[in-house]
């Protein structure tokens, strides 16, 4: 009979080995306490910092690496422990760390000079006067703000308030008489005709009496 596990739904896991607090984060690069470990370490340090003067690789922390091998170095060298080298070592250290300090000095200057035309560009742009608008954006703007505050045709007109009625007095027009052109007598009515013709028949009865 195969043994079988008490509690099968258990798994055997592997206990990982070793201390994880030894693992060192991604960026931060141990620099080495003594010179025989250091002077590897030196010339890649400086070919990967020429790399990026070059334009060649992108900007990754190289300057920064670059900065505590050189620190680290320097202090190695103030404190006599490079004697403990053999002389050709001693030699090819020292060397190394003059190629070292020479391409930290070109990285610094080089990002002095970055500096100093980016501020240059950003007070430019800050000084420049604003750009001029050409005639004919103007023209076509203007038509623009003219086309939108246009009434459309279809929208009645906003209705008028009406004026408040005054009460005057009316005034009723007289009929003007009429008026007869010159050189013509006025026509006379039928009564008016009448009167005449009594009187001028009176007349010419008085007028055969007497004779």
């Amino acid at each position: 009979m195969s043994s079988k596990p008490i509690f099968p739904y258990r798994r055997n896991r592997k206990k990982a080995k070793g201390n994880r607090a030894g693992h060192r984060r991604e960026g931060h690069r141990r620099i080495p306490q003594s010179p025989a470990e250091l002077l590897p370490l030196i010339q890649p340090a400086t070919k990967a910092l020429a790399q990026m003067l070059a334009g060649h690789t992108r900007s990754s922390g190289q300057l920064v690496h670059a900065r505590n091998i050189l620190e680290q170095a320097e202090k190695l060298a103030q404190d006599r422990v490079l004697d403990r080298l053999p002389p050709a070592r001693r030699e090819e250290f020292f060397e190394q760390l003059a190629r070292l300090k020479l391409t930290v000095a070109d990285a610094e200057a080089m990002l002095a000079e970055a500096a100093e035309e980016e501020e240059a560009k950003q007070a430019e742009a800050a000084t420049a006067p604003p750009p001029e608008v050409s005639p004919e954006r103007l023209r076509a703007l203007a038509l623009s703000l003219a086309a939108s505050t246009r009434v459309p045709a279809g929208e009645p007109a906003p209705p008028t308030k009406p004026e408040p009625e005054t009460s005057e007095p009316t005034v009723v027009a007289k009929p003007a008489p009429a008026q007869t052109p010159e050189g013509t007598r006025p026509r006379l009515t039928l009564a008016a005709s009448r009167e005449r013709l009594r009187l001028k028949l009176a007349r010419n009865t008085g007028e055969g009496a007497g004779e």
